[in-house]
């Protein structure tokens, strides 16, 4: 503890000036959090002082000028209105008002800067001595070691004695008893504290008993708000949380559980998370589920935002630019796989090979965007035209390719002249240039075939085939390879 030698014999003068209506001073102390403040108010009722509480510096302010008060201490950290600023607010009320501050960042150069202005008569750092607190309190408060002694009774417990006593008195609360038993030794309570992440203890009802700082800032939580918040508000809706944390009070609990998950902040917002899950069983305490939570939202939408782009340049490396289609390398890949399936199992397999008719006199006649244009209507035609099952891709130029995985010659046939009709009628080709017409000619093979020379190499070779027989007989027909006899007929 520190105590700047600023004012001092004016401050104890005063002090003593302030005292001759009461017989006990008057002291103010304003922390967030209840078992410091619970401990400093039971320190000082023992040691001979009044003392007035509050839980945040607003409040405190508001009520100064309501209350005779004889010195203030405050801790530095508090939300809305910090120590330091409350202690300014209050000197420029009473510029006499001995005021400590208590925090565990003594050397910050706002906390020096308050003592050099005369702000600060003493810090209180954290850890503190009790006995040191009341001695540094007497001493402003002019109550030195001439004034009556105190009695038995009303001296000072050591720490551990006052937080021992409080944990006794609070036993039969639930909430205010989690908060005695986190608060047990100073020490560790500053690093619940301080954890950035968020501690949350919940009880069978899922009822959020206790938090830590860490949690009021991740989720929003209020001041002394735990006891009165519902895990499940604070989850997304659909959420199993809340009902499978409940299994952790079941006669055979796990040890403990790490997931992933997302949950929501007190304004509605929600943020993905790493959790951990443990059953907490305190001696004398009813057991409650301790969440562990730790807020990776940042490093999620990363994630995503890397698998999407990820996704997109796959699709980009198998998508043919122009038409929307797979484009070859991605149909060969496809087409050997399903190709397995067929030698494994002589399942069937049919394969539509898709020329356009005349496209460089198209493309010399009306323009390259027109016989690019041509091309994109066509995909879009004959995406309609096919199964989800199927695979449409462009094979190279303005050639197609069509896979139809277990499908036979009949029904091939079928979805052959259900092509080739989209493509001779659709109307679709006037809107791009006027007196366009548009025909293909179609190669069809279907397996498995009857003969041993069933290869890939073959297949692609027989339906190439098909489809030069198909041009050399008049274009805009289809024309099929039949394995039995080696011979190719129209459709």
């Amino acid at each position: 503890m520190e105590i700047p030698p600023n004012n001092v014999d004016a401050n104890t003068s005063t002090a003593s000036s302030r005292m001759t209506k009461r017989v006990r001073p008057r002291v103010m102390v304003v922390d967030d959090d209840p078992i410091i403040g619970c401990v400093l108010a039971g320190a000082l009722n023992r040691g001979g002082f009044d003392v007035e509480t509050f839980n945040n510096g607003i409040e405190a302010l508001e009520s100064f000028d309501h209350l005779e008060l004889d010195m203030v201490v405050a801790d530095w950290i508090m939300p809305g209105l910090d120590g330091i600023s409350l202690i300014d607010a209050l000197k420029d009320k009473d510029p006499d008002l001995p005021a400590m501050l208590i925090t565990s960042y003594v050397q910050d150069e706002r906390v020096q800067s308050a003592c050099d202005r005369g702000r600060i008569d003493a810090v209180l750092s954290k850890p503190f001595n009790l006995k040191k607190f009341l001695g540094t309190v007497s001493y402003f408060l002019g109550m030195n070691d001439s004034a009556e002694p105190l009695s038995p009774a009303s001296r000072p417990l050591d720490e551990a004695a006052q937080i021992a006593a409080r944990i006794e008195k609070l036993k039969s609360d639930s909430v205010d008893g989690w908060k005695a038993m986190v608060g047990r030794e100073s020490f560790f309570e500053q690093i619940h504290q301080s954890v950035i992440d968020a501690i949350i203890m919940v009880d069978r009802d899922g009822r959020i008993i206790h938090y830590n700082r860490g949690a009021a800032r991740m989720f929003g939580f209020q001041p002394n708000q735990a006891g009165n918040l519902m895990l499940s508000d604070y989850c997304p809706v659909g959420s199993l949380l809340p009902s499978t944390l409940m299994q952790f009070f079941q006669p055979h609990p796990p040890v403990e559980e790490q997931s992933e998950s997302f949950f929501r902040r007190a304004n509605g917002e929600e943020f993905y998370t790493v959790f951990s899950v443990s059953l907490f069983e305190p001696d004398h305490q009813e057991p409650a589920v301790l969440l562990v939570v730790k807020d990776i939202n940042d490093r999620h939408t990363m994630e995503r935002r890397i698998a999407e782009k990820n996704r997109n340049l796959e699709l980009m490396a198998i998508t043919d630019p122009l038409t929307g289609l797979y484009n070859r390398r991605f149909f060969d890949h496809k087409l050997a796989e399903e190709f397995r399936r067929v030698e494994r199992y002589q399942s069937s397999l049919s394969l539509i090979m898709i020329d356009f008719d005349h496209f460089k006199i198209i493309n010399d006649t009306f323009g390259h965007l027109a016989g690019d244009k041509v091309l994109s209507f066509a995909a879009s035609e004959l995406t309609n035209g096919l199964r989800d099952v199927d695979t449409l891709a462009r094979w190279g130029g303005e050639e197609f390719m069509v896979l139809l995985p277990e499908t036979g010659e009949e029904m091939a046939v079928m979805v052959a002249r259900r092509l080739h009709s989209l493509i001779s009628t659709s109307k679709k080709w006037r809107t791009i240039a006027k007196g366009l017409e548009v025909t293909a000619s179609l190669g069809l093979v279907s397996l498995p075939w009857t003969s041993a020379k069933m290869t890939l190499t073959n297949v692609i070779e027989a339906l190439d085939k098909s489809l030069y027989q198909a041009k050399e007989n008049g274009r805009n027909r289809i024309i099929r390879y039949l394995d039995t006899t080696n011979t190719f007929e129209a459709v």
